[in-house]
């Protein structure tokens, strides 16, 4: 349907997310890649926000600045998703688990913290535990995602 139609389109984008993922060593062989999950809209209230953001996207769409000049929202059907009704909340969150990407900026995959906690990998000066001489320089040790380019800082 975009054919041979000038388009735009908006991308709501979740800033903070509060779904976690995880990464695991697949076995104890260091050529075995490891386990990815990153477990994305897993967290009720990330699921929720971007069912907001949608709507609210939907909305400026079909405001009437925008109406004006011919704007219309076209349907399209996600796999899985048509057994609700379209545009309905429940649509929408099946629309954002299909359809989500990610921004290409994971972090908190070197979680820092104090020496002593076993939990962590990398220490307050971002030393590598247990392996003399390698840091960790990177949006791996952020423990939070800012809302912002990860490169930035």
């Amino acid at each position: 349907p975009y054919q041979a139609y000038d388009t735009f389109s908006m991308y709501p984008t979740l800033l903070r997310p509060k779904s976690r993922g995880y990464i695991r060593l697949r076995s104890t062989n260091p050529n075995d890649p490891p386990v990815i999950d990153p477990r994305y809209l897993t967290h009720p209230d990330d699921i929720h926000a971007m069912v907001e953001a949608m709507k609210i996207s939907i909305a400026v769409g079909l405001a009437p600045s925008y109406r004006q000049y011919g704007s219309e929202l076209f349907e399209t059907i996600f796999p899985g998703c048509e057994i609700y009704k379209t545009w309905s909340d429940p649509y929408l969150a099946c629309a954002a688990r299909v359809q989500t990407s990610t921004i290409y900026h994971p972090v908190g995959t070197c979680r820092m913290g104090a020496y002593e906690d076993p939990r962590t990998v990398v220490d307050p000066e971002l030393r590598v535990k247990g392996v003399h001489g390698l840091r960790v320089v990177d949006a791996s040790v952020m423990p939070y995602i800012i809302s912002g380019n990860t490169n930035a800082p």
